[in-house]
């Protein structure tokens, strides 16, 4: 009897611990979701810019089926030539949501089933990091803890929150599922659970890095704990098992899918997934078969050779090179190096004030958490969490955006360091109560009273001093705090600044776009919209958020900064039929009150934010343009295409400090402008006209605007030459600087050139361009410095670089003369990185591919190593690792790699086709990373000019 009452409570017990554990995590679960909608109270729509691309594949699958998006080349984007999706984008995102929607959808529309995904799916994530840590610690309660921190962690609810349908939430909740999964097939025991856990934990991982490209990450803790349990298991037969089918399960999925596909498999994460796997193998046959004492020397020395292997495939450079972002996250100091990156605000480096923002006290218990894990040798999973801690800490110190790494090592990390803390204070009241019992009898009942009494003030003073450190940055500073910063509204609503308010401007605006503008509309927008203008507008646009071809966006930045009338030739050559600019800032009352047009004052989130961007990617010199503070304009930018569009003309300068009104620049000056619209409606006479101008631009009302203007490109508009100045004129100015006109006449020169006209700063600019030109000849070109690469997909211009290099621009230039190039393939295409050509081996097709790379021209010349930095478009020489070995091969950098500088010698760049070299780079290549259509590479001639 009294055994069934024994049972009968523990089984009571159980249910009550279930219950609460459930209780917990409900609550893990209704925080989070309240969080991640709260964006809701600004409007119910998609969030930032790729959902929006996101809906629409995803959409194309539940309207066309899963085998037409496998093959969708979408001509609405990238216009002309259009991109391949499945092979350009998260299919894996895609896949999921559409077949989710199947099942689930019911009669929600997909924009609202889109809209809510990422709130669902990571509030669904709260439980997925409890399994994971309780995983780690064998333990429930961190388990709770680190379901409670992933639910209300910033970084986390910032990529995740209403309407963020795009990668983030979708590759985190795979990640955790398939961590989970693979620690859990370690513990098991039995094959009937191992097997399916470790394949199905393979599967999830695969799907992570097919959803979002960031879950790579999830590989390198992975990985590298394989190697560890070489050392440390006692179970290797077991993990051996785990181990292959895990990796086999993430390979196979990964490969499957057009997007990582082979990138990953013989790419860094996925050889250091399989060469994981194989040490394991190895370590688990030798410990097997050695004694203990000598099995570790032996496992350390196979782990040496397979660094040693390791280190040869990265520098013999035999893998899949990764985008610029990998590399950035395995070198942070990379960002820099490329302006595009750079502009993108997700992409700035974080700052230690960023991570106590986001972190705040559980930094400290993340501390505590790395010498628990330390010192926690018998569970090997401990060792997992001291993996994970430190890689996630690491990688997050590349990108803003990766601080969800971050949250997830400190939270598993704090949550070890919490629970220890709790349970080492209430061991202390566990340990009186037992010494309590057992102690003797005569007056024991208030002798326990009292002692109970005082464990339990430390124990209680423990809970509240906890309590409270851990709510300070829920609610501390009211700005910044973990509440606050799910306070944010979608970036169509407040047009992508930072105010906390709702705007129908974009809204409106590509409404009128989709029924204003003719279906085949081209549409040309800094990149940053091209996926409203294609989902929203429905319009085509030269380029958006994929930045797939980085000319493109640098010919966009070139059009905006250059003088209008050359602006407009690239926009006419880019086929272009409208342009959108996007202007912020607020208006103000007149001053005047005969004249109540509102004063306006700019800069807060839009185009007049971004244009130093603009300047840099556009390669223009940023000090002609803006004065030393970096964001007021000069003239020159007033006279640049963009400047002539934004309509707004500077009125003087305030400077608050002095309380002044100038009217010419001062430093700290603020400046004012009023409204000047250059390029007005009906126009036909400019390069552009205003078709449409939003509300809030359009309203004298005071207050902050938001204005998103559409121009009409004039394609008949007759241009005159880049300054308006005839070429009669020109000559008979060079001529007169020529012999000596000094420039306090050019003024009065292009004065009388510009026939009245105001535009004098542009004239006197273009003149003493004239004048260096005719007078200083070091910068001249010489007899055949330049020349055409003329390929099957295009011409690549080129100019030398004698004056550093002039044995190698000789060679060059001796080998194209005599038609050594005519006919040689792009043999090595690595994206991201290189194409490299020049081997006469490559002219035979593809008998002699094993032969590709070895040819030259019979002979060797030294190196004329120079400072000039292997930047994008470099033409630079290959070598053998003598650096004297240089003879026909040459290559061309596709991104900033400046850690070739002074290795190889750089003698000329690209100056024309660019896109031409990125067409190349996008060939479809074999494991060799050499071209599978050689024809889609090949050099036809070179000719000299």
């Amino acid at each position: 009897m009294a055994g069934r009452e024994l049972l009968k409570s523990e089984k009571s017990r159980r249910t009550t611990k279930y219950l609460l554990i459930i209780a917990v995590l409900c609550l893990a679960f209704s925080i989070a979701f309240i969080l991640r909608a709260y964006p809701i109270k600004y409007g119910f729509y998609l969030n930032e810019f790729d959902p929006f691309f996101d809906f629409r594949a995803t959409e194309y699958i539940v309207n066309n089926g899963y085998g037409p998006y496998l093959e969708w080349h979408d001509y609405k984007s990238w216009f002309p030539d259009g991109r391949e999706i499945a092979e350009t984008s998260q299919s894996g995102l895609h896949l999921t949501a559409a077949t989710l929607y199947k099942i689930f959808g019911m009669n929600m529309s997909l924009m609202d089933f889109t809209i809510w995904f990422p709130v669902v799916i990571g509030s669904a994530s709260t439980v997925l990091m409890f399994l994971v840590v309780r995983a780690i610690t064998g333990s429930t309660i961190p388990g709770l803890i680190s379901s409670l921190f992933f639910a209300v962690s910033p970084a986390i609810i910032q990529r995740g929150n209403l309407g963020w349908f795009k990668s983030e939430p979708l590759g985190l909740f795979y990640g955790l599922g398939g961590t989970y999964l693979f620690l859990s097939a370690l513990k098991d025991k039995k094959y009937k659970f191992l097997i399916p856990k470790a394949i199905f934990g393979g599967i999830l991982i695969g799907l992570a890095v097919t959803s979002w490209g960031g879950a790579q990450y999830f590989v390198i803790p992975i990985g590298i704990f394989i190697i560890v349990l070489g050392f440390v298991s006692k179970d290797l037969k077991n993990n051996l098992i785990v181990a292959v089918l895990f990796t086999a399960s993430v390979i196979l999925v990964a490969g499957a899918f057009p997007r990582p596909g082979m990138s990953f498999v013989l790419g860094l994460p996925g050889l250091l997934l399989i060469t994981s796997s194989l040490f394991l193998l190895v370590t688990t046959v030798v410990r097997l078969k050695s004694s203990e004492r000598r099995a570790t020397l032996k496992t350390a020395i196979i782990l040496g050779i397979f660094v040693i292997i390791g280190m040869s495939i990265v520098v013999g450079g035999f893998y899949k090179v990764p985008s610029f972002r990998y590399l950035n996250a395995i070198n942070p100091f990379l960002s820099s190096e490329n302006k595009l990156v750079e502009s993108v605000a997700e992409h700035f480096t974080p700052t230690i004030v960023d991570y106590f923002r986001q972190f705040s006290i559980l930094i400290i218990f993340a501390g505590l958490g790395i010498w628990l894990s330390f010192k926690n040798k018998n569970n090997t999973n401990m060792i997992f969490a001291l993996i994970i801690g430190l890689t996630g800490i690491y990688i997050s110190a590349t990108f803003a955006r990766l601080l969800v790494f971050a949250s997830i090592s400190i939270i598993i990390l704090s949550s070890i360091g919490i629970y220890q803390s709790i349970r080492a204070i209430t061991s202390i009241r566990t340990e009186a109560e037992q010494t309590l019992t057992t102690s003797n009898k005569s007056g024991a009942k208030a002798q326990k009273n009292m002692k109970l009494k005082k464990q339990f003030l430390p124990y209680a003073g423990f809970a509240a001093i906890l309590i409270v450190m851990l709510s300070i940055p829920m609610v501390y500073d009211s700005n910044t705090n973990w509440i606050t910063s799910a306070d944010v509204p979608t970036s169509i609503a407040n047009g992508g600044t930072n105010y906390r308010l709702t705007t129908d401007d974009w809204i409106e605006t590509l409404d009128w776009m989709s029924k204003n503008t003719p279906v085949d509309s081209v549409v040309t927008a800094w990149w940053d919209y091209g996926y409203w203008i294609t989902t929203l507008g429905n319009r085509t646009s030269i380029a958006d958020n994929a930045t797939i071809n980085q000319t493109r966006i640098e010919t966009i930045a070139k059009m905006f900064i250059s003088p209008e009338e050359k602006g407009w030739k690239i926009a006419n050559d880019l086929k272009s039929d409208y342009i959108l600019i996007y202007v912020v800032g607020q208006k103000l009352p007149s001053l005047d009150p005969a004249n109540p047009s509102p004063l306006y004052v700019l800069g807060s989130g839009g185009d007049e934010s971004k244009k130093h961007w603009f300047i840099r990617i556009g390669g223009f010199n940023e000090s002609e343009y803006v004065e030393s503070n970096g964001d007021t304009p000069k003239q020159k930018y007033w006279d640049s295409l963009l400047g002539k569009m934004m309509p707004f003309q500077t009125i003087g300068f305030y400077n608050p400090s002095t309380g002044t009104l100038s009217p010419t620049y001062q430093p700290n000056a603020i400046p004012f402008y009023i409204k000047d619209i250059k390029y007005p409606k009906g126009n036909t006479s400019e390069p552009l006209s205003l078709v449409y101008a939003s509300k809030s631009f359009e309203s004298d009302d005071p207050g902050l605007f938001f204005g998103v203007l559409v121009y009409k490109v004039n394609h008949d508009f007759k241009a005159t030459n880049a300054n308006g100045t005839s070429p009669s004129n020109i000559t008979t100015l060079a001529s007169s600087l020529a012999n000596g006109t000094s420039p306090s006449n050019i003024t009065t020169l292009a004065s009388s050139l510009a026939n009245g006209t105001s535009n004098l700063i542009l004239e006197s600019n273009v003149l003493n361009n004239i004048n260096n030109t005719s007078s200083n000849n070091s910068m001249t070109t010489t007899t055949n410095n330049t020349a055409t690469i003329e390929t099957t997909q295009g011409p690549i211009k080129i100019e030398f670089y004698p004056d550093v290099a002039p044995n190698h621009v000789k060679n060059f230039q001796d080998l194209a003369s005599k038609g050594f190039y005519d006919g040689v393939v792009f043999h090595r295409i690595v994206p991201g990185f290189v194409i490299q050509a020049g081997d006469p081996n490559t002219k035979n097709g593809n008998s002699s591919r094993d032969t590709w790379g070895t040819g030259g021209p019979g002979y060797t010349i030294n190196q004329e190593f120079n400072s000039i930095p292997h930047e994008r478009g470099i033409l630079s020489m290959a070598r053998t690792n003598d650096p004297n070995s240089a003879g026909s091969q040459f290559f061309i950098v596709l991104n900033d790699s400046k850690f070739l500088d002074n290795q190889y010698t750089v003698f000329g760049k690209v100056t024309e086709g660019l896109e031409i070299v990125d067409k190349i780079a996008n060939s479809t290549t074999n494991a060799m990373d050499q071209p599978e259509d050689p024809n889609s590479a090949r050099i036809n001639k070179i000719v000299l000019q």
